[in-house]
C-alpha cells in the first residue's frame, strides 16, 4: 500500500472512530445544558443499548483494519483543541461587536455600548482559557 493509501484510509477511519466515541457517550446519556447551548438526549434505554452495541461491534472493526493495516491512529491534544477554539470564538465575537456590527444594519440606541464590554469581558476570559491550556497563564 502506498503512503497516499495508508493516510486516506486512516484518516477516514479516525474521523468514524472519533464520531463512534461522540454515540457511545450518547449510549450512556451524555446530555448538556447551557445558556445557550443543549443537547437533548432523547434515546430510549432500548435505543442507547442497541447503539451502544453497534459501536463497540464498530470499534472492533475499526481496531482489526488498524493492526491488520498497520494505521497509525489520530492524536488530538486537548491544549491544541483549547487553544484553537479560543482564537476562532475570540474572532467571532470580534465580529460582533460595534465595529462589525452595522453590517447587519444600523443596531438599536445603547446595544453597542451594552455588547461591547461584555464581549471583552469574553473575550479576555478566552484568552486566559488558551494560556491556561497552553501552560503559560502566570495565576497557575
Amino acid at each position: 500500500m502506498s503512503e497516499n493509501h495508508i493516510r486516506a484510509i486512516s484518516t477516514a477511519l479516525a474521523i468514524l472512530d472519533e464520531h463512534l466515541c461522540e454515540f457511545e457517550s450518547y449510549s450512556k446519556g451524555h446530555e448538556i445544558r447551557s445558556a445557550l447551548y443543549e443537547l437533548h438526549n432523547d434515546l430510549t434505554p432500548v435505543q442507547r443499548q442497541r447503539l451502544a452495541s453497534l459501536v463497540a461491534e464498530m470499534q472492533g472493526v475499526v481496531t482489526e483494519l488498524k493492526e491488520v493495516l498497520g494505521l497509525e491512529g489520530k492524536v488530538r491534544e486537548v491544549e491544541r483543541l483549547i487553544t484553537t477554539t479560543c482564537t476562532v470564538e475570540w474572532i467571532s465575537l470580534t465580529e460582533i461587536g460595534g465595529r462589525y456590527l452595522g453590517r447587519y444594519g444600523a443596531p438599536p440606541a445603547g446595544l453597542v455600548e451594552y455588547l461591547d464590554p461584555k464581549l471583552e469581558f469574553l473575550i479576555e476570559r478566552l484568552r486566559t482559557v488558551s494560556r491556561i491550556a497552553a501552560g503559560s497563564d502566570a495565576t497557575e
